[in-house]
This record gives structure tokens, C-alpha cells and sequence, in this order.
């Protein structure tokens, strides 16, 4: 529960400062100026609810929203932001859509996560290893990220597509 708190708080925390740094009335030095958002490339990831790849084949082992615990119903979990995908030791982890690598980061017991900006839009991958991107990389739908990690005995990909500040489902993103 706390992993999954923690997580929430990290993206939103990243995702706010990532907006910030487009916005120069929100800057506070003018020594640190970054790339305008890309409109044509967020209007091209808008254009594409639905019809995504899949940022790795597997089943899909935890939904999007409200979480209860498997054996106390009433027991409500945090949300999940995403959605979290089995794959099998070693797949790779691929981008979803054109964008930049915005941040590379750890977190305990998600391991190495790849938060990707298109435009207002965000794909966060989690759980990997073996990353093939560092940190302003632009990456083209369907490049390799890196590599799915085995985490406590599950081998999950933890997938995740906000715009701007708001989480959505990635299962109506994904084709």
C-alpha cells in the first residue's frame, strides 16, 4: 500500500514539474529554459485513444481505478493508476508513441520507471530493467525502453497515460 502511495505521489510530483517547465510564466529562472510542448505531437497521441500498441503482449492482472483486497473484499487498496501487465522474464518493454523521455527514475518495489512526455500526455513504464534510454532521448512508437524485471516473485509491467494531471485508463487508450 505504501509502495503504490508512493508511486501516486512521484508521478504527480514529476508530471506537475514536467508542465511547469513548459510553462514559462511558471518558470522561476530564465537560465533554465526547456523545449515549448510539442501540440502537433499531443494532438497526434489525442488522435490515437484507442488505437495504441500495447507497450508489451501480456495479460492484464490489475485494472485501472478502485482496488480491493483479493481475500478482504471490503478492504479498499489504493487506486491504481494504471494497469499492470504479466509478461514472461526478459520481454522487452516498448513505447507506446513518438515523445521524449522526460525522467528516469527508481522506486522501491517498482524498480526503474521511464516516464515518456507526449506533448501534454504521459506513458509511464514501470518495473523494468536494462533500460535502453536515459533522460531526453526522443523515442519512436514501438522503440525498446528496456527490459521487464522480476520484482517479489511477479514479473509485471506497471503501465500507466495521463494527460496532464490526470490519470486515465490505458485500456481505452490501448488498442
Amino acid at each position: 500500500r505504501s509502495e503504490v502511495n508512493a508511486l501516486n505521489r512521484q508521478i504527480a510530483k514529476l508530471i506537475e514539474e514536467a508542465m511547469k517547465a513548459d510553462d514559462p510564466k511558471k518558470q522561476k529562472s530564465s537560465s533554465k529554459k526547456s523545449a515549448p510542448v510539442d501540440m502537433k505531437l499531443d494532438g497526434e497521441f489525442s488522435d490515437n485513444k484507442g488505437k495504441l500498441p500495447w507497450p508489451a503482449e501480456g495479460p492484464v492482472m490489475s485494472r485501472f481505478g478502485k482496488q480491493y483486497h483479493p481475500v478482504y473484499k471490503n478492504l479498499e487498496l489504493p487506486p491504481n493508476n494504471g494497469v499492470d501487465i504479466a509478461l514472461s522474464k526478459g520481454t522487452e518493454v516498448k513505447s507506446v508513441f513518438d515523445g521524449v523521455v522526460n525522467k528516469v527514475f527508481v522506486m522501491p518495489g517498482y524498480n526503474q520507471c521511464v516516464l515518456v512526455q507526449h506533448g501534454n500526455y504521459f506513458t509511464l513504464y514501470c518495473k523494468m530493467k536494462g533500460l535502453e534510454v536515459k533522460a531526453g532521448d526522443k523515442v519512436r512508437t514501438g522503440q525498446t525502453l528496456g527490459t521487464i524485471d522480476t520484482i517479489n516473485g511477479q514479473t509485471q509491467l506497471h503501465f500507466e497515460v495521463w494527460k496532464g494531471k490526470t490519470p486515465q485508463n490505458p485500456e481505452q487508450w490501448l488498442r
